[in-house]
């Protein structure tokens, strides 16, 4: 869900239920999340947690049309809420949009529904992956988007008259409960010590070359300027557990994020190696509370 949808490509339509693949890549921003399951994003997407951020921000949008985008689905997690409360009306469509075709694959074999139709594509390029729709859902990935006006102004032309958008994302400015950004610091010191003890070098890097995080506010005025109106946010308080933090450690896009230039396998290690250390540096006990952003805009009518 949080795989790269910063690639530019170009799509054909296939019928209901397929994958439909488009792989024409271009510019220079593109990251590719290896397929080995280790360093995949479901371990992380698989606690209580992630499931609970994702079905508050569905059961709020789910009865407000039958036509839905779940953009950036990953393996499936949020598209399969969105099934589950179409099972209850028994109508309807998903177009499940990843540039993933690996990801595009799990979530395949996870959901088997008519109602889903799996296509491989960048969120840059919506409104010539999919039809009008009545809701996008937009979970965990934003803030990936370098482009976040583009993506926005995307979304809004493929959404009918009062079409909403909703989306999530636990990265942006304010997402640390008072007193818990020092974890994140000790957890990544922790994890460069544990490279260096090996002889292996880590790069000081500034977090704007790879992740730009703005705040709620700011998101509000980016999606007004995009054309949306009745926007509407709240924070969604969450408690990371230990195991749940050496899960998103292991994830391709965060390691790269985190320990850039450190090899894959070796950088994932030094992060699990690091959880627990650094909740104790920063005496943390139980887990480490984390706001999600939960947005919702509508299209004017």
């Amino acid at each position: 869900m949080v795989a790269n949808i910063l690639s530019t490509q170009r799509t054909r339509r296939s019928g209901g239920g397929g994958v439909v693949n488009e792989s024409q890549r271009a510019g220079d921003i593109q990251v590719s999340a290896p397929d080995n399951d280790r360093f995949g994003f479901s371990r992380f997407a698989s606690h209580p947690f992630f499931e609970e951020v994702n079905r508050w921000l569905v059961e709020r949008v789910a009865s407000l049309g039958s036509r839905f985008v779940d953009l950036a689905c990953g393996p499936g997690a949020v598209t399969e809420l969105i099934v589950q409360a179409m099972r209850e009306r028994r109508r309807g469509l998903i177009y499940a949009v990843d540039p993933s075709l690996s990801e595009l694959e799990r979530a395949r074999r996870r959901i088997t529904s008519s109602f889903v139709q799996f296509i491989q594509g960048s969120a840059e390029n919506l409104s010539r992956l999919v039809p009008q729709v009545d809701v996008v859902v937009f979970c965990n990935a934003i803030h990936l988007i370098r482009d976040k006006s583009h993506v926005l102004t995307e979304i809004r032309k493929v959404l009918g008259s009062g079409g909403t958008l909703a989306f999530n994302t636990t990265f942006f400015r304010g997402c640390y409960p008072s007193g818990t950004e020092r974890f994140y610091r000790y957890w990544i010191l922790r994890a460069a010590q544990y490279l260096r003890e090996r002889g292996i070098s880590v790069l000081r890097h500034d977090r704007a070359e790879s992740l730009e995080w703005v705040t709620p506010e700011e998101y509000g005025a980016l999606v007004r300027q995009a054309g949306f109106v009745e926007t509407t946010w709240r924070l969604h308080e969450v408690t990371l557990s230990p195991e749940s933090l050496e899960d998103i450690g292991q994830f391709s896009l965060f390691v790269q994020g985190a320990l850039p230039q450190v090899p894959l396998e070796i950088g994932a290690d030094a992060l699990a190696q690091a959880v627990r250390k650094a909740m104790e540096d920063a005496k943390i006990q139980g887990g480490v509370p984390r706001f999600w952003l939960q947005f919702i805009a509508r299209a004017p009518a």
